[in-house]
């Protein structure tokens, strides 16, 4: 009976990631745009458990890597596109769009394209690195990503709307349409792209180095707990930053394997 059941718990916490990545959009729908940015970031966290929970309970399967990929790809790739569309574009802004001449209704429509382009790079991600489930990279890609995780990568799109709410939606600027849709497109590209970033899940640090982590990861908490938004938005410029390093970083690593 303990093994018929366990398969099962990865799977429900996988369920929850899905849930929480449908429930984004009913936020999104509501208007309730701080909730509908948690509840993603509620299924990166179980998306990001439901892996460490089948590793511990040895049962990794098929089927859940699967079930995983479109739970990641409802979470990451249509969730955080259709929540941006919402916010940039709601009846309010709708309707400027239909009476300025800059925003005819055509180019409504290119908003709405933008949340497709995301959720296609996203699928393609995911498409690409299930693919690859059963191939052995080289060594020197052992602590990066190929492009940006879906989580991550919905985070980039959500990047404007995060920086709004850190600043009280006081500067109208980060709602802009052009602006919130540059992010979309860069993070659907990233997704979709074969960039190195960094991955953590193979670093090896000593006792010292893990020390100060250890210090960093509880002033983060302490971030997220007094002030979460402007945390997120710092914790969001710092990943962006990261990726050049990464990419510089890789290549050397690739040098060095030659």
């Amino acid at each position: 009976m303990t093994e018929t059941i366990k398969p099962l718990f990865p799977n429900a916490v996988t369920m929850m990631a899905l849930a929480f990545g449908v429930s984004s959009i009913n936020m999104a729908l509501w208007g309730n745009w701080q909730m509908a940015v948690m509840f993603i970031f509620f299924a990166g966290f179980f998306d990001f458990m439901d892996g460490k929970v089948a590793r511990i309970l040895g049962v990794s399967s098929r089927f859940g890597a699967e079930l995983d990929s479109l739970s990641d790809f409802v979470s990451f790739g249509v969730a955080p596109g259709f929540l941006m569309y919402n916010w940039t574009m709601n009846s309010a802004m709708r309707a400027e769009a239909l009476r300025d001449i800059a925003y005819r209704p055509d180019a409504v429509g290119v908003y709405w394209a933008v949340v497709l382009f995301l959720a296609v790079c996203c699928a393609s991600r995911l498409a690409r690195f299930n693919s690859m489930l059963d191939e052995k990279q080289p060594k020197y890609w052992e602590h990066f990503f190929m492009g940006v995780p879906a989580p991550a990568g919905a985070g980039l799109a959500l990047y404007p709307l995060i920086l709004w709410l850190a600043f009280r939606g006081e500067i109208d600027f980060f709602r802009c349409p052009l602006f919130a849709g540059f992010f979309v497109i860069f993070a659907g590209v990233m997704m979709a792209s074969r960039v190195p970033t960094i991955c953590l899940k193979h670093l090896h640090l000593n006792k010292t180095v893990r020390s100060i982590v250890g210090f960093v990861f509880l002033a983060f908490i302490a971030g997220l707990v007094a002030s979460p938004w402007m945390t997120l938005s710092l914790l969001g410029v710092t990943y962006i930053l990261s990726i050049p390093v990464s990419i510089y970083v890789f290549l050397m690593f690739k040098r060095q394997a030659r």
